[in-house]
């Protein structure tokens, strides 16, 4: 599907003719529009966007809308006058429906004062589910711009480096190899840090017997890669071995069930049959994956309580892990493409690494 036909997809509710989009992701995937600032207020009626900007990307909406083909009106915010009154001027009465939270409490009270409003939940992130094949080879291309640079990074040793030093040389790489920007935030945690699953890189030294977990990705004209590796230095302990012979297991559970049609709590519980024939379910601390695209986390998010039905073409990790305080932790997650009867994994990284380099190393 391109861009144009994207605005038909959002058909006219009976409460709202219009639809307020916020976010520039959701404004981006509607219209080729890729700035940082603008609102844009689709017709769901005549399939019409309007798109609201300041000077300073005046031009560069128009450039971006025509490339993309899609039907939309580009008006010009001026210094000093408020949106909701040009909204007012679009609409002539009509409502408009808004994403309460999407937007601040002090500017739906503005929006409210000056047009009718409609409150619901948007239906743009269950839209962006299912990719089509040029979101696909994006992000496909960023994840191999993303397993490049983790091979690069690999070959310089991570023994002796601190986990900041690691995340610098990471992201740079990515850049390098091709990458806009990173997919977000890189996490490197060595050690004990392992055990926190969201831990910022600090000036921890990697040592000998380490797991190292590292979590990154990269951006490709919007669209994100994620992957997880857990990497072993040295001589790691039997503890942490078995650890990551728990997961590597659980994850490959829980990648044989995602496929068309399997609703994403089983995807989940996968994994979490794993951890409780073996004692440790306690250990982990987080769901089994998410959807990805222009969002590093969209729809579905695995969990117990996951009533979602996966499509063909939804772009989504699989990653459990497990974490023990004073210990360290472990953390596998691949970057998968649905398919109608099993997954096309985009992360092509080998699972067992060690480091420094052995016969075994990438």
């Amino acid at each position: 599907m391109n861009t144009a036909a994207r605005l038909a997809m959002l058909e006219s509710s009976c409460d709202a003719r219009y639809l307020l989009c916020l976010r520039n992701e959701d404004i981006r995937w509607l219209t080729g529009f890729t700035g940082s600032t603008s609102q844009l207020l689709v017709d769901r009626q005549d399939c019409v966007g309007h798109l609201f900007v300041d000077g300073r990307y005046f031009e560069r909406a128009h450039t971006e809308v025509s490339q993309s083909g899609a039907a939309v009106n580009i008006h010009l915010l001026p210094s000093g006058e408020s949106t909701e009154t040009l909204f007012a001027s679009v609409v002539g009465g009509e409502c408009i429906e808004v994403d309460d939270t999407h937007v601040t409490a002090a500017y739906f009270n503005r929006l409210q004062s000056a047009v009718p409003i409609h409150v619901a939940p948007s239906p743009l992130d269950n839209l962006r589910r299912v990719k089509d094949e040029a979101e696909i080879s994006l992000i496909a291309r960023a994840a191999e711009i993303a397993d490049i640079a983790f091979g690069a990074l690999l070959a310089d040793g991570l023994l002796g480096r601190t986990e900041r030093d690691i995340r610098n040389r990471l992201d740079a790489l990515m850049r390098m190899g091709g990458a806009d920007t990173v997919g977000f935030d890189t996490i490197v945690a060595t050690g004990a840090n392992g055990a926190l699953p969201h831990h910022e890189p600090s000036d921890t030294v990697v040592e000998d017997g380490h797991m190292v977990v590292i979590d990154f990705g990269a951006e490709l004209q919007g669209y994100r890669s994620d992957m997880t590796r857990t990497v072993r230095v040295g001589n790691v302990s039997n503890e942490l071995l078995r650890m990551f012979d728990i997961v590597r297991e659980a994850q490959e559970a829980s990648l044989a069930t995602v496929k068309a049609g399997v609703v994403g709590s089983l995807v989940d519980q996968a994994v979490r049959e794993v951890y409780a024939r073996e004692g440790v379910e306690h250990e982990y601390v987080h769901g089994t994956g998410h959807g990805i695209g222009l969002f590093i986390h969209e729809p579905p998010i695995f969990s117990p309580r996951c009533d979602a039905v996966l499509g063909v073409n939804e772009v989504v990790t699989v990653e459990p892990g497990l974490y023990r305080k004073g210990v360290g932790g472990v953390r596998i997650e691949d970057l998968v493409v649905v398919g109608d009867k099993n997954c096309r994994i985009l992360s092509n990284t080998p699972k067992d690494l060690i480091c420094p380099r052995s016969p075994r190393t990438i």
